[in-house]
């Protein structure tokens, strides 16, 4: 992709610089278009870094009203415990990557929740991305480990909500 972009950049200096004379800002336009698109290809944490701000930032009230109906026992899970993989309803937006899927630990010593919501769902060689909601104490410690272990990949949301690289 970027041999492409890096192409396509180099043509529409070559025209650019051909039409000089009479410029259009069309023209302009186009090879800062291409030029930011072929610098983008080799920087892929800036765009991945704005995906993930924006769907954070959008679907963050859809994810809140997922946890209370887990919470309420609204949504089940696949097995009979409680815990586990949970399949999300039709009636919700892709609010978790890889097949609207969530993870969730249920504390039954003390009615806590911890759900895990894919951002990036890396199967054999890459690791995860994941949005985490916890009310659990002992997992809020965890979690709080990790950010402090790794904060360049890991940090806190918001109240109970954490940003986690790799799994938890």
């Amino acid at each position: 992709m970027s041999l492409i972009f890096g192409f396509v950049t180099i043509i529409q200096i070559t025209k650019l610089i051909r039409e000089r004379k009479n410029l259009t800002i069309f023209r302009v336009l186009k090879v800062i278009v291409f030029a930011l698109l072929f610098v983008l290809t080799f920087q892929r944490k800036i765009p991945n870094g704005i995906i993930e701000k924006t769907d954070w930032t959008i679907l963050k009230n859809k994810r809140t009203e997922i946890v209370v109906q887990i919470k309420r026992n609204e949504i089940k899970g696949k097995g009979t415990s409680g815990n586990g993989l949970f399949e999300l309803p039709f009636e919700f937006p892709i609010v978790s990557n890889g097949g609207n899927d969530v993870w969730v630990f249920k504390n039954k010593e003390n009615d806590s929740v911890t759900i895990q919501f894919w951002v990036f769902r890396n199967f054999i060689d890459s690791s995860s991305t994941l949005f985490v909601y916890s009310d659990d104490k002992e997992r809020i410690a965890d979690l709080e480990q990790k950010v402090k272990e790794n904060p360049k990949n890991n940090w806190k949301l918001d109240k109970n909500w954490y940003r986690i690289y790799g799994g938890f």
